[in-house]
C-alpha cells in the first residue's frame, strides 16, 4: 500500500484545527504521513498538533518561525517520505475516503497530477453566491489522460481552470524530478506552482469528484480583497514564467499552452493594476510604470520595435471576463513584445 504524506501549513487556525485534523486521521486510507507545520501560529495551534502527535504515530509535527504559506509548504515537504503528496489547507477538511478514492484513481493510470472537486462553504452568513460555492466543481469530463499542457487549455476553455494546490493530489518523483517548489515571500503562489507543474507534466487527469470542502473566509488569503501585495505577486510570478521562456518555447508540446497561460496572467495583473488599493489613487500608475521598467530591463522588448501603446490606457480598460484562448487587444501586442507570438 502506497505511502501518501499529507501536508497542512498552519496559521491561526486554533477555531478550525481540529476538524481538519480528525479528517484526516480518521480516513479510510491509512498508510499516511501526516505534516502539521505549525508557522509560528501565535494561539494554541501548535499545543493541539502536539496532542495529535502524542495520540497518533503517524502525524508530524513541525514548530518554525512564521514564514508565510509558501515557506510552510516547502518545509513539510522536505520531510515527506510518501509516494504521494497531498497540500491541505488547515481551515478546510477532507472526505473520509478522499485518500482512497485518489490513490485508486493515481494507481490505475500512472497519473503524475490528479485533479479533483471542492465544494466551498461558509459559517459566517457573509451571504456567498452560489458561483463562490460551486466554483470548484466542474462541469465538462476531463477523464482522460492526457498530458498536462493539453488539461490546462481545455480547462481554461471552459472557464474552469482553477490553481489552489488543495484540489490536486501529486507523485512526489514527479516533483522531485522537476525541482517544483512554492515560490517565497508572495501571495497566489499556486498560480505559478500548478501552471508549472501543467506544463512539465506527461500524465494527468480530473475525476468528478467532491472530496474536499473549502472553507470560505473573508479574511483568509483566498478570500481576501484586492491589495498591492496581491497584485505583487503576479507580478513577481509573471517575471518568473518570462525568465523561463526559452524553456517552454522550445518545446512544441507545451509552447502553446504556455502562452496562453502568460497572456491569462498579464490580463489578471492588469485586471488588478487598474483597481485603487490600499487607498493610494496612484497605485496603478507605479504598478504599470514597474512593468514596463521591468520588461524593458529584461531585454523583452524589440528595442527597434518597441510601440507602449499595448500598454496604454485604452488597451487597459478592456473587460475581460473569460479567457477562452483567444487574442485580445491587452494581449496580443504584450505576447508580440515578448517574442511570445
Amino acid at each position: 500500500m502506497a505511502m501518501v504524506s499529507i501536508v497542512v501549513p498552519i496559521y491561526n487556525v486554533e477555531k478550525y484545527l481540529r476538524e481538519c485534523v480528525d479528517s484526516i486521521v480518521d480516513q479510510t486510507y491509512r498508510n499516511l504521513q501526516i505534516i502539521l507545520v505549525d508557522d509560528g501560529s501565535p494561539d494554541n495551534c501548535g499545543v493541539i498538533c502536539d496532542e495529535y502527535a502524542k495520540r497518533d504515530d503517524r502525524v508530524v509535527v513541525l514548530h518554525c518561525e512564521n514564514g508565510g504559506l509558501s515557506i510552510a509548504r516547502n518545509r513539510g515537504y522536505e520531510v515527506c517520505k510518501g509516494e504521494y503528496v497531498l497540500f491541505v489547507d488547515s481551515d478546510d477538511y477532507l472526505e473520509n475516503n478522499a485518500i482512497e478514492v485518489l490513490v485508486s484513481n493515481m494507481q490505475k493510470d500512472n497519473i503524475q497530477m490528479l485533479f479533483y472537486d471542492a465544494l466551498s462553504f461558509d459559517d459566517t452568513n457573509d451571504n456567498v453566491s452560489d458561483d463562490e460555492i460551486n466554483k470548484y466543481i466542474r462541469k465538462y469530463d476531463y477523464s482522460t489522460v492526457c498530458r498536462g499542457s493539453d488539461l490546462f487549455l481545455d480547462l481554461l476553455k471552459n472557464d474552469e481552470y482553477r490553481s489552489p494546490v488543495q484540489y490536486c493530489l501529486f507523485e512526489k518523483a514527479f516533483l522531485d524530478d522537476n525541482k517544483l517548489t512554492f515560490h517565497k515571500g508572495i501571495l497566489h503562489e499556486d498560480e505559478e506552482f500548478t501552471f508549472l507543474s501543467l506544463l512539465y507534466a506527461k500524465q494527468v487527469k480530473h475525476i468528478q469528484a467532491i472530496l474536499y470542502h473549502h472553507r470560505f473566509r473573508s479574511d483568509s488569503i483566498m478570500g481576501a480583497k484586492t491589495s498591492k501585495k496581491n497584485t505583487d505577486g503576479y507580478y513577481e510570478i509573471l517575471k518568473f514564467l518570462i525568465e523561463k521562456r526559452d524553456e517552454f518555447l522550445t518545446d512544441s508540446d507545451v509552447s502553446a499552452a504556455y502562452k496562453v497561460g502568460v497572456a491569462r496572467l498579464v490580463e489578471i495583473l492588469f485586471g488588478r493594476a487598474r483597481v485603487s488599493v490600499d487607498g493610494k489613487s496612484n497605485h496603478t500608475k507605479i504598478q504599470i510604470k514597474d512593468i514596463k521598467s521591468t520588461l524593458r530591463r529584461l531585454n523583452y522588448f524589440d528595442s527597434a520595435e518597441v510601440k507602449m501603446a499595448a500598454l496604454d490606457k485604452k488597451h487597459r480598460k478592456a473587460s475581460i471576463k473569460k479567457l477562452k484562448i483567444r487574442a485580445y487587444s491587452v494581449v496580443v501586442p504584450i505576447l508580440r513584445f515578448l517574442k511570445l507570438k
